[in-house]
This record gives structure tokens, C-alpha cells and sequence, in this order.
């Protein structure tokens, strides 16, 4: 019987001892009513299936924005068709007028 057991618990350690990680991203995309794209990005972290951290990281991108290369294809999609040159020169001269220091 005590074989047993002692077989039993290092069997649970070996099982315990390479735990499979995965990592999961998911996006929160608003577009704000200036044109801004306001970006949140979980991350997810599980062991075994389970969730064990989640972080977030979050940005802005205003209507100027030249380079998108970085951004996950929703996000490039949705610049594209909010992102009009009508918008994004409104955009601009809001910028220029509220400027304190001309």
C-alpha cells in the first residue's frame, strides 16, 4: 500500500512539473468622435486551460496616423474607411486651433 501511494504522488508531481501555457489576445476597438481610434488589447495567460493573468495595454491613434504596420488588421481596417482626407484635415485644423503655443 505505501508503494502505491508514493507512486501515486510522483506521478502528480510529474504531471505538475511541465504545465502546458498558453497566451490568448483579444481587442477592444472605439472610435472616438474626433476620428481617434482608441485601441485596448488583452492578454491572456493559462495554464492547463485555466486563466492565470491578464494584462491590457492600451492605446490612441489620431486621424493623422501615417504608419499602421503595427496594428492588427481590424484596427488598419477601420482606419480605412473612418479615416476620410475631409476627416482627417478637420482633424488637423482642430489640432492647429486648440495648439496653446502657436
Amino acid at each position: 500500500m505505501l508503494k502505491a501511494i508514493l507512486i501515486l504522488g510522483l506521478l502528480t508531481t510529474l504531471a505538475y512539473a511541465s504545465p502546458i501555457y498558453t497566451e490568448g489576445e483579444s481587442y477592444q476597438i472605439e472610435v472616438l468622435e474626433d476620428g481617434q481610434i482608441q485601441i485596448r488589447k488583452a492578454t491572456r495567460v493559462y495554464k492547463d486551460g485555466v486563466e492565470i493573468s491578464k494584462t491590457y495595454h492600451r492605446h490612441v491613434l489620431p486621424p493623422d496616423t501615417e504608419d499602421l504596420s503595427k496594428e492588427v488588421k481590424r484596427v488598419k481596417d477601420i482606419a480605412n474607411v473612418v479615416w476620410t482626407p475631409q476627416l482627417i484635415q478637420e482633424y488637423k485644423d482642430k489640432q492647429k486651433k486648440n495648439r496653446i503655443n502657436p
